[in-house]
């Protein structure tokens, strides 16, 4: 019997040296279907879906500098050649860009262009969503970037230069 005390005291003290137990991990995170890119014009976040499809085609988000603009590349939509604008919006903000006129001549994909502003960056910074429409074709929804992926963007483009 006296070796049940001193057993049990030893018990305890390595079961409270082991700290209470941790929570169970949660679910992995879902990996982004976007990715960073970062060259000498500029930065982007390009989106490649897992199958690229007419309602999620492959796009690109980019901020250049020299000159300082906002450009938006579509893949998978066919030019029109009557249709200059196209517009973009991050969580239902949307945003009218230009189409660049090399765009209307190619015989897929659609790149437009608009000024860089301070409201541009703070909607794109707050997105959970992006999604647009280039005459009767909408493209998106897509998932907004993670959160640390837009401000890294953001500032990219801050430093690219913002339109007043």
């Amino acid at each position: 019997m006296r070796f049940l005390a001193p057993l049990s005291v030893l018990t305890l003290l390595a079961l409270a040296a082991c700290g209470p137990a941790a929570p169970p991990a949660g679910p992995p995170a879902v990996p982004s279907r976007w990715s960073t890119i970062v060259t000498g014009a500029g930065m982007a976040l390009a989106y490649a879906p897992e199958s690229a499809n007419a309602q999620t085609p492959p796009i690109r988000l980019s901020c250049a500098r020299d000159p300082a603009e906002f450009r938006v590349a579509v893949e998978k939509i066919i030019p029109i050649g009557s249709e200059d604008r196209l517009s973009v919006g991050f969580g239902g903000e949307p945003f009218a860009l230009v189409v660049t006129p090399e765009s209307l001549t190619a015989p897929e994909g659609v790149e437009a262009t608009g000024p860089i502003t301070q409201d541009l960056l703070i909607v794109l910074q707050t997105t959970t969503k992006i999604q647009g429409v280039y005459g009767a074709t909408q493209f998106g929804p897509y998932d907004a970037p993670p959160p640390a992926m837009l401000n890294a963007f953001a500032q990219g483009c801050r430093a690219a230069g913002v339109s007043r």
